[in-house]
């Protein structure tokens, strides 16, 4: 009888639970529902926004291929015009190289023709200076200075090479002298001494070479082209300038003794020359006084 209740208790407790899991299972229904009808709907979001940047994607594209469209006109139209420009200019320039090259041809010719110009003009000049020396040699005609005692006096001259006047000669010399060519224009002092030894420039060329000795530092040269400007001329305006670059160089060679006598006839015959304080400072130099001496007579 108690088994027979149990059972009976049983088969009343299994519907219960029957009805519990059922349910269960259509809560589990509705969250699947729910969740599909979610992802359902995330899935249209999702294709809606892929869709509109599909669109967007789409635009993009076709406005790339219209500025690339727009640029590839105007790189077109700007080498077309740079190609009609180019086309244009070259018949003027061409017609301008071709007047420099004219003006550059005229210029040359003008250049050639001053550089004619200047030579005849220089040639002009050389046959004046000869024509001037010419005349005064047949107005004026040279007499040669009375020779010093003991001195020998002047010889003929030989006659100079054709086209040679004592005027260019003098000019060439002391052109060169006064640039520094010195060898040029000891050897045009030396041929215009040569050539026309009693003219008013040959004190002076003789004076130069004696410079031109004391520049190579041949100073017993320079003392004896001096000493013949003191000889062969003794009254000419560089006959102060010859006493005292006698004196100079003497006390460079280290003839001292003979320096201080030079410079002593010096400063009696020209005490009041430009050269005397300095003629009277090589004197303290050597140790003497600048007391003038009796002027010595020249060298026999």
């Amino acid at each position: 009888m108690r088994v027979s209740r149990l059972t009976a208790f049983g088969l009343l407790l299994i519907p219960a639970g029957l009805m519990a899991q059922k349910n269960e299972l259509l809560s589990i229904q509705r969250d699947v529902a729910q969740m599909q009808e979610d992802l359902k709907q995330m899935k249209a979001g999702q294709d809606q926004k892929l869709a509109t940047l599909e669109s967007l994607l789409k635009q993009a594209l076709e406005e790339s291929n219209k500025v690339s469209n727009a640029m590839t006109t105007l790189q077109r139209s700007l080498t077309d015009r740079v190609n009609e420009q180019a086309t244009k200019m070259e018949g003027p320039i061409a017609v301008i190289g071709t007047k420099v090259d004219q003006s550059a041809d005229e210029l040359r010719s003008l250049r050639e023709n001053v550089a004619n110009l200047s030579m005849r003009f220089g040639s002009l000049d050389n046959k004046l200076a000869d024509i001037s020396s010419a005349i005064r040699t047949m107005s004026t005609p040279q007499v040669a200075p009375p020779p010093a005692a003991g001195a020998t006096p002047f010889t003929a001259a030989p006659v100079p090479p054709a086209g040679v006047s004592a005027e260019s000669l003098w000019q060439n010399a002391f052109r060169d002298y006064s640039s520094g060519k010195d060898e040029l224009s000891m050897a045009e002092f030396t041929d215009y001494l040569k050539y026309f030894p009693q003219t008013e420039n040959a004190s002076s060329a003789q004076y130069y070479m004696g410079q031109l000795y004391d520049r190579a530092k041949q100073y017993d040269d320079a003392v004896q082209a001096f000493d013949a400007v003191l000889e062969r001329y003794p009254d000419n305006p560089k006959t102060p300038d010859a006493m005292y670059n006698k004196g100079v160089d003497l006390m460079k060679g280290g003839h001292r003794t003979d320096a201080a006598a030079e410079f002593k006839d010096f400063l009696a015959r020209f005490p009041t020359h430009s050269l005397a304080p300095r003629a009277k400072e090589h004197l303290r130099e050597l140790g003497l006084s600048s007391t003038p001496s009796a002027v010595r007579s020249r060298k026999k």
